[in-house]
C-alpha cells in the first residue's frame, strides 16, 4: 500500500470516527428532542409542523442541487491545487445563493401560502400560526441556503471535527427550544418557528467566522461573479436540480399526498417515522461523508481504479450499517416506539419499518451516484433518475386515488429506487473502467447474503417470545451482536476482516 493511499485511508478513518461521535451525540439528543417537541406542540401542531415543512422542503431541492455542485467543485479544485479558481468559485457561489434567495422568497410566499391556505388539511383554528410556520420556515431555508458554500469549505477541506462539533451545538439549541415552549403559555407554534430562525442564524455565523479564519479563498467579494463558473455550475446543478426535484417530490410531495387523502394525524405518524430513520439514516451516511472528498480529489487526479475502489468499499460498508440498525428496529419497533414516545401515533411502527428500507434503497446507490458526480458527466444519468424516481409521486397519487392503503407509498418508492440503483450501475459502466460483474462479486452478493441472514436469529425470539420490555432488551442486544457478526465473518473479505483487527488492536492498545 503506497504512503499516500495509507494516509487517505487513515484521514477517512479519523473523519468517520468524528462524525460518528458526532452522530451518536446527535440521535441520542434529536431523538429526545423528538419525544419533547410532541409532547410541548401536541399532535395536531406536530402534524401542521410536518406538513408546512413539506411545503418549505419542495424548495430544499434547490438547496441539495446547489449544495452538491458547490461541494463537488470545490473539492475538484481542491484536488487540483487550484487556489485562484477556489477564491473565485466561493464569491461566485454566493451571489448566486443570493439570487436564488431572492427568487424563492417570491416564488413560495405566492404558491406556497396558496397552497397552504386553500389545498392542505389543516385543524380549524390553526391557520394563521400554521402561516408563521410557513413564513419562518422559508426565512430559515434563505440562511441556510446563504450558507452552503461554507458548508462546502469545511466538507471539501475535510476538517469534519468542526463539522461535529457544529452538528452538536445545533441539535442542543434546538432541544432547547423544545423545552423553552414547553413552559410557554401562548401559540407554542409560532414561537417554536421563530426560535428555529434564531438558531440557523447562530448556527452557520459561527460556520462563517470560522472558514474566514481558517481558509484563505473564504474572502467574499459582492463585485466577484466569474460567468464561465457560473454557467459550469449552472449546468451542473440544472440536471441535479432534475433528479433532486424528483427525489423531493418522491418524499415531500408524498407527504403533501398523504396531507391531502388521509389527514394531519397521518402526517404525524410519517413524521415520527422519519424523525428515527433520519437519526439512523445520519449515523450511516458518516461513511458517505467521509468518502466522498476522497472520491473526486483521487478522480481529479486521474486515480480512476482507487476511487472505484473506494465506491465499492463504501457502498457494502454503508448496506452493512444500515442492516445493523434495520434487524433490531424492524423486529421491535413497536416497543421502540412505546419507549422514546410512550404514546404511539397510529401506524407509525408500520411506517417505521418501511422507512427503514426506504433508506437503504438510497443509501445503497449514494457513493455510486457520487463517482458519477465526480466524473461531471452527469446528464445521462440524471435524466435516468429523473423519469424513475419522478415516478414515485404521480404513482402515488394515482394509487390512492384507486383506495390504495397509505402505506403503498413506502412499497413504490423502494420499488423505483431499486430499479434507479442498477440503471446507476449501468450509467456508470459508460463512464469509467467500473466493473458491474465485480461490483456483484464483492458488494452486492455479500450484501443479500448478510441481509438474509441477519434476520434469522431475531426472527427466532420473536416468534418465541411474547412482546415485553424484555424481549426488546434481548433483541435489541442480540440483533446487533447478530447481525454484526453475520457482517464480519460471511460480508468482509479475510484482508478486510484483518485490517479491522489490526485497527481495533492498535486502539485497544492506546487506551489501556
Amino acid at each position: 500500500m503506497s504512503t499516500t493511499t495509507s494516509d487517505n485511508n487513515k484521514r477517512i478513518a479519523k473523519n468517520t470516527l468524528a462524525l460518528y461521535v458526532r452522530t451518536f451525540v446527535t440521535m441520542i439528543v434529536g431523538l429526545y428532542t423528538g419525544r419533547v417537541m410532541l409532547d410541548a406542540l401536541g399532535v395536531n401542531d406536530f402534524g401542521i409542523y410536518a406538513v408546512v415543512g413539506g411545503i418549505v422542503s419542495m424548495s430544499a431541492l434547490i438547496t441539495q442541487t446547489m449544495s452538491a455542485a458547490i461541494s463537488r467543485y470545490i473539492t475538484y479544485a481542491l484536488g487540483k491545487g487550484d487556489e485562484n479558481q477556489l477564491k473565485s468559485l466561493f464569491s461566485t457561489t454566493i451571489n448566486a445563493q443570493i439570487a436564488i434567495s431572492l427568487l424563492i422568497v417570491v416564488v413560495f410566499e405566492v404558491l406556497g401560502v396558496w397552497f397552504l391556505n386553500e389545498k392542505a388539511s389543516i385543524p380549524f383554528g390553526r391557520m394563521e400560526a400554521a402561516n408563521w410556520a410557513l413564513h419562518c420556515g422559508i426565512a430559515t431555508l434563505v440562511i441556510n441556503l446563504v450558507s452552503l458554500p461554507f458548508n462546502a469549505l469545511i466538507i471539501a477541506h475535510e476538517r469534519m471535527t468542526v463539522y461535529a462539533y457544529m452538528s452538536i451545538v445545533d441539535v442542543t439549541l434546538k432541544l432547547g427550544i423544545c423545552f423553552l415552549i414547553a413552559t410557554y403559555g401562548g401559540d407554542r407554534l409560532i414561537l417554536f418557528a421563530l426560535l428555529q430562525i434564531m438558531v440557523a442564524l447562530v448556527v452557520n455565523s459561527i460556520y462563517g467566522g470560522y472558514c474566514h479564519r481558517h481558509f484563505k479563498e473564504a474572502s467574499y467579494s459582492l463585485h466577484t461573479f466569474d460567468k464561465r463558473l457560473l454557467k459550469e455550475l449552472s449546468v451542473f446543478s440544472g440536471w441535479n436540480l432534475l433528479n433532486g426535484s424528483s427525489y423531493t417530490f418522491a418524499t415531500q410531495g408524498v407527504n403533501m399526498l398523504v396531507n391531502v387523502f388521509f389527514g394531519v394525524v397521518f402526517n404525524t405518524s410519517r413524521a415520527v417515522a422519519m424523525q428515527v430513520n433520519s437519526a439512523i439514516q445520519a449515523f450511516v451516511s458518516n461513511f458517505t461523508i467521509a468518502f466522498t472528498p476522497q472520491i473526486t480529489k483521487r478522480y481529479a487526479a486521474g486515480d480512476y481504479d482507487y476511487a472505484i475502489q473506494l465506491v465499492n468499499k463504501g457502498t457494502k460498508f454503508t448496506w452493512f450499517l444500515m442492516l445493523v440498525f434495520i434487524v433490531p428496529v424492524f423486529m421491535e419497533s413497536e416497543m421502540l416506539l412505546r419507549l422514546w414516545l410512550g404514546k404511539v401515533p397510529y401506524m407509525a411502527p408500520l411506517f417505521l419499518r418501511f422507512a427503514m428500507f426506504e433508506s437503504l434503497a438510497v443509501a445503497s446507490g449514494t457513493n455510486l451516484f457520487k463517482l458519477i458526480q465526480a466524473d461531471g458527466r452527469i446528464k445521462r444519468n440524471t435524466i435516468h433518475a429523473g423519469i424513475i424516481a419522478g415516478l414515485v409521486f404521480p404513482l402515488t397519487w394515482i394509487a390512492y386515488a384507486c383506495g390504495a392503503p397509505v402505506w403503498s407509498a413506502y412499497a413504490i418508492f423502494i420499488a423505483s429506487y431499486i430499479l434507479l440503483n442498477i440503471v446507476r450501475i449501468y450509467d456508470i459502466k459508460r463512464l469509467t473502467a467500473f466493473s458491474g460483474l465485480l461490483f456483484i462479486k464483492d458488494c452486492l452478493y455479500p450484501c443479500v447474503l448478510v441481509s438474509v441472514c441477519s434476520f434469522v436469529l431475531p426472527a427466532v425470539i420473536s416468534w418465541q417470545m411474547e412482546q415485553s420490555i424484555v424481549r426488546f432488551f434481548v433483541n435489541t442486544i442480540v440483533g446487533v451482536l447478530w447481525t454484526g457478526g453475520c457482517c464480519f465473518y460471511l460480508g468482509l473479505t479475510r484482508n478486510e476482516r484483518q485490517f479491522l483487527l489490526q485497527k481495533v488492536n492498535q486502539y485497544l492498545n492506546k487506551i489501556r
